[in-house]
């Protein structure tokens, strides 16, 4: 591992606190990308009052474990919430084709980490940013944000059952 990169490493917890990308209530940059299939995504695409769950991955193990909890929630919301993975990966990688046969909703290509970048979420190469779960309202409102892996199912479903409780 080269010395920048450890080096980064090191210093991206204290860059994480200063610099905490778009908070909850902030809205999430409009992107379009392209997944494994050639297909283009944008995150306005959704339909209004819907949700959109947007995971920023390199497609780690702990990450992917969380794949049928993402899956679930998608089917159980009956059309309300829209699951997107960007991966970060290079785009001959064939891991984010592999998973995208696998788990029910699209694999977009990053491998710039665009999206990342637009939120202010600089990351060392090869891992997930910080935050790299965030639900987004139908207006690009930032509603939900956490650490994909570092969420509990139980967690997760009680932060979806609030965003979607009638007021």
């Amino acid at each position: 591992m080269s010395a920048s990169i450890r080096l980064w490493r090191l210093l991206w917890p204290l860059r994480a606190l200063f610099h905490p990308g778009t908070e909850l209530g902030g809205c999430f940059p409009d992107f379009t990308l392209r997944d494994t299939a050639g297909k283009e995504h944008s995150l306005y695409q959704g339909k209004p009052g819907a949700y959109t769950a947007l995971w920023l991955t390199n497609l780690c193990s702990d990450c992917r474990a969380k794949i049928p909890l993402l899956g679930e929630l998608q089917r159980e919301s009956a059309g309300l919430l829209r699951v997107l993975a960007v991966s970060i990966l290079a785009v001959d990688d064939p891991l984010p084709g592999q998973v995208a046969r696998e788990c029910g909703f699209p694999i977009l290509l990053d491998p710039d980490d665009v999206v990342a970048l637009r939120l202010g979420q600089q990351h060392p190469p090869g891992t997930c940013p910080l935050r790299n779960l965030y639900i987004v309202d139908g207006a690009g409102t930032i509603r939900f944000k956490h650490h994909l892996s570092a969420l509990r199912p139980e967690e997760f479903r009680s932060a979806w059952r609030k965003l979607t409780a009638a007021p």
